[in-house]
């Protein structure tokens, strides 16, 4: 299977008509200097710099910092890309704004083994502790030809308390997910979180998909 890393991830999001926080891969301390000042520039009051490592927890490993100046992004650009994640290098770093977040809510699109059937679990409350908010979290069934199941996917979003127009864009995230993992060939992708924000727009904020790599060779993109 192959791993995308998130900046890959959210370039394939964008390209599906998600919403991705402004930034870029940065290889060198130079370059998120250049992202991050670029950013700042634009009324930007922080930015976050996160390791571009398949990895949970990368907080905890001291892989993602915030900073408001950009000589302050480069300290911590120039020592994530000394770390190792295991017994890989650490060889990029993504510079974002940093978003400022309403709510948060869950996505993930996975091959159900069981079933042979892709299926979406949704979930509001982001995915943290999602294994004790059985009560909250839906599961989507998925048709492989006429994607999701609309009715299941109403009742989903509009048990979150959102107004309608909010409920009817959640609604839209969870459709275009499936449409982004179909068109990638994706066994898993996972928005967690997708933010709303404060300013009222849906953002995927995080993401991680896996590939077959069968299908990486008919996807050049992915390269």
């Amino acid at each position: 299977m192959a791993r995308l890393h998130e900046y890959q991830g959210k370039a394939i999001l964008a390209a599906n008509g998600f919403n991705i926080p402004r930034g870029r891969a940065a290889s060198t301390p130079d370059e998120a200097v250049a992202v991050a000042k670029e950013l700042l520039d634009q009324k930007g009051s922080e930015v976050v710099i996160k390791i571009q490592a398949w990895t949970t927890g990368r907080a905890a490993l001291g892989g993602v910092a915030f900073a408001k100046k950009p000589d302050v992004a480069r300290g911590h650009a120039a020592r994530m890309l000394e770390m190792k994640v295991g017994q890989f290098p650490v060889e990029a770093v993504l510079v974002e704004e940093k978003i400022a977040i309403e709510r948060e809510f869950f996505l993930s699109f996975a091959i159900d083994d069981a079933t042979r059937a892709p299926t979406i679990i949704f979930a509001p409350g982001g995915g943290t502790g999602i294994e004790g908010r059985a009560n909250s979290t839906r599961r989507i069934a998925c048709d492989v030809n006429r994607g999701v199941d609309n009715a299941a996917v109403a009742a989903a979003t509009t048990s979150c308390g959102l107004p309608p127009a909010a409920a009817t864009e959640l609604a839209d995230s969870i459709r275009k997910l499936f449409a982004a993992a179909r068109k990638v060939e994706a066994r898993s992708l996972e928005v967690n979180p997708l933010v709303l924000t404060k300013d009222g727009q849906f953002v995927a904020a995080d993401c991680r998909i896996t590939i077959d790599d069968y299908a990486v060779a008919r996807h050049p993109e992915l390269k």
